[in-house]
């Protein structure tokens, strides 16, 4: 396969390019895509296809598309090609390309360089990023006129691998009008500024500096003032008026509807996972640090628009400040993992309704691999995956998706800045700061042992094994005289609570030693090194002995003036799970505790009045190390009353479950899919 490019154009950021092929398919006919980053294939008007799942940096997956049912008909392919070349955690910063080939009788009849290639000049180039965690806001000046046509150029291309995951579910889902009324601008309102704005410095967060942005779309959407109550009839808006949609649950995919325009019209989009009475907007674009907006500039016509970039809203507000248009079909495009099989029922309708929450949030954070989220970052996070990867199995029977996943990692090589022999904390993504988390590499061994335990995956298991032998070496110098791990460097990550305060991952970080002798038994396992075993067993031993004060396993010991290990009081309940999930403690040699831990503690806990100086878990991954104990201890009537108290407000708000128990992150996590894993375990289904 060969690839080809707009000529001049392989360095440009924020770049759209459409390449098009007329013919007339005959029975059997394929075609095969590779691009860098993302594509959108249709055939006529039709949406067929969008991809391709990612890869490690010089690698991309090759898509297959039969053309069977348009043959004899002459139709138009189109290959819309899209390349931010800034890094992101969600597609690599590297050049662009459009490979193509299209099959008949086991022949290549047409290639890339067939392809009639335009630049989709009505993309506005110079906006601002939408995240942090992503590339660019989508803005639009829609005109009718054709694109313009551009020269291309031969350009070198990625290793090529096959796609694993199934293809995705392409499917809409119509909003429902839920309110409407006025909207004015008020020039005063303070324009909103985050990261992915203020610190674009083009090495560490690539993008277009401020002084430089064509059109400044958070600060025209912060402008926005909403008066609702105002009775809209029909499905036409005119300038100052807005009309709110809902689509009954989160939802991940493309917006899509058509447009009759009578006057040349500024159109918006603005969408969120939830609504909040304290918002001054029907949705707030900006809740969990994103730019959750879409522009769209019309002129006179009629049009039928689906945005390139995937979201994820249940709730999105049409907007229209000037002219007037009569708005059909609001509705978005799924953009999901077809693959989840029907679940039996749980006789009981709030467990119903936590695992149809559940199989919402992982089909749409396992399109081609395991996600954190879908929307703010749609990042391949580890430590998620060791959850999501075991739901994964749980909702299809098989592990495609955490295939993938894994083999990105095994092809992964050291990116400028990062630690020689670390893996990255999220991937495929870019690192340029540095940054990384070296439990989640901890978190890695694990699930790369119950992954190939679970698949027979033997491929996958030579293939990752330089990676290991490289993370064994990258610890080894951080051992002290107790033989644990000491003083770890870059982000030290527990979860999101107290336990991961700087005091308290500081020095001897004992959650930490206790996850890393667990990860050195499992690579023991899963490549026979017996040796490890016995270290895993001493550090276990050694951690015991420090770490336990009679009551409670502390958090860490730091060095005092003399040099000695010394503790230092600080206590999480989430330390307490660590012990017993990697086998420091059990509820045998821990009576006491674990009593104490199932009875007192839990999400439920009073966290004023009962051990108030033991501080609580979050969600990730705290609460769920919990309630694998105790399902590994019988107690499912616990386990689901738990599940009921914990999840069910999520999935009644949003049909989702979430990154935390509060509204101030992603409402849409992936690894909280393996809820419905512990539900159905409890009822033995």
């Amino acid at each position: 396969m060969n690839a080809i490019w707009g000529k001049g154009l392989q360095k440009e950021m924020n770049i759209h390019l459409l390449f098009q092929y007329d013919m007339t398919p005959q029975k059997g006919d394929v075609l095969k895509i590779a691009a860098s980053n993302l594509y959108r294939f249709t055939v006529g008007t039709q949406l067929v296809g969008y991809g391709p799942a990612r890869a490690a940096h010089g690698y991309s997956r090759v898509d297959v598309y039969d053309l069977t049912p348009w043959a004899g008909n002459e139709v138009q392919l189109t290959v819309e090609v899209y390349s931010a070349n800034v890094g992101t955690y969600y597609t690599v910063d590297e050049l662009p390309f459009f490979g193509a080939e299209i099959y008949r009788d086991g022949k290549c009849i047409a290639e890339a360089a067939d392809f009639a290639a335009c630049r989709m000049n009505g993309r506005v180039q110079k906006v601002q990023r939408y995240s942090f965690q992503r590339s660019f806001v989508e803005s639009y000046r829609v005109t009718g006129a054709a694109f313009p046509k551009v020269e291309t150029e031969a350009v070198s291309m990625n290793r090529l691998l096959p796609r694993y995951v199934s293809y995705p579910t392409l499917l809409p889902v119509a909003g429902q009008p839920v309110e409407s009324g006025a909207v004015a601008a008020d020039p005063t309102a303070e324009p909103r500024r985050d990261r992915e704005y203020t610190d674009v410095d083009r090495v560490l967060i690539k993008g277009f500096l401020p002084s430089e942005l064509e059109e400044d779309i958070a600060k025209e959407a912060a402008m926005l003032t909403f008066y609702p109550g105002q009775d809209i009839g029909g499905e036409a808006l005119s300038g100052g008026q807005y009309r709110l949609y809902d689509f009954s649950r989160t939802v991940t995919g493309f917006f899509s509807f058509t447009a009759q325009v009578s006057e040349k019209t500024t159109l918006y989009i603005l969408f969120d996972e939830v609504r909040q009475k304290e918002d001054r907007q029907p949705v707030n674009p900006f809740r969990a640090r994103w730019c959750n907006v879409v522009k769209y500039k019309l002129v006179p016509g009629k049009y039928t628009l689906q945005n390139f970039e995937a979201y994820s809203a249940r709730y999105a507000a049409l907007v229209i400040t000037e002219g007037a248009a009569k708005v059909e079909d609001f509705s978005m495009v799924r953009y999901e993992n077809p693959d989840v099989k029907p679940l039996p029922d749980c006789g009981d309708e709030a467990l119903n309704t936590i695992v149809e929450a559940a199989a919402n949030s992982f089909a749409q954070n396992a399109v081609d691999i395991l996600t954190d989220c879908p929307s703010r970052e749609r990042a391949g996070w580890l430590c998620d995956s060791y959850f999501s990867g075991r739901a994964e199995h749980f909702f299809t029977g098989s592990n495609k998706v955490e295939k993938s996943f894994l083999e990105n990692y095994a092809l992964y090589t050291t990116q400028p800045g990062m630690a020689p022999g670390m893996l990255p904390m999220c991937y495929p993504a870019d690192h340029p700061n540095g940054t990384y988390i070296p439990n989640w590499s901890m978190w890695y061994i694990l699930e790369l042992q119950r992954y190939v335990e679970r698949t027979g995956d033997l491929e996958m298991k030579a293939l990752s094994e330089q990676k290991v032998l490289n993370l064994l070496a990258f610890f080894e110098k951080y051992e002290n005289e107790y033989g644990l791990l000491e003083n770890l460097e870059g982000w030290v990550f527990i979860e999101w609570s107290k336990c991961n305060d700087p005091a308290y991952v500081a020095g001897i970080n004992f959650p930490s030693n206790m996850l890393w002798a667990a990860a050195l038994e499992a690579a023991a396992k899963l490549y026979g090194w017996s040796h490890l075993t016995e270290k895993a067993q001493k550090m276990r031993q050694r951690i015991l002995a420090l770490s336990y004060n009679g009551e409670f396993f502390e958090d860490n010991m730091v060095r005092d003036e003399k040099g000695e290990a010394v503790k230092t009081g600080h206590t999480t309940e989430t330390c307490q799970y660590y012990a017993f999930y990697f086998g420091v403690a059990t509820p045998e040699s821990h009576p006491t505790l674990w009593q104490t831990l199932c009875s007192q503690f839990g999400p439920g806990r009073d966290r004023e009045k009962v051990y108030p100086t033991v501080f609580p878990s979050n969600a990730i991954v705290g609460n769920y190390l919990r309630l694998e104990l105790l399902l590994a201890q019988g107690e499912y009537a616990q386990v689901l009353q738990e599940c009921k108290a914990f999840f069910l407000e999520m999935a009644a708000l949003t049909g989702t479950l979430w990154e935390h128990s509060r509204l101030t992150a992603s409402l849409n996590h992936g690894f909280a899919s393996i809820a419905a894993m512990y539900i159905h375990q409890c009822l033995g289904k």
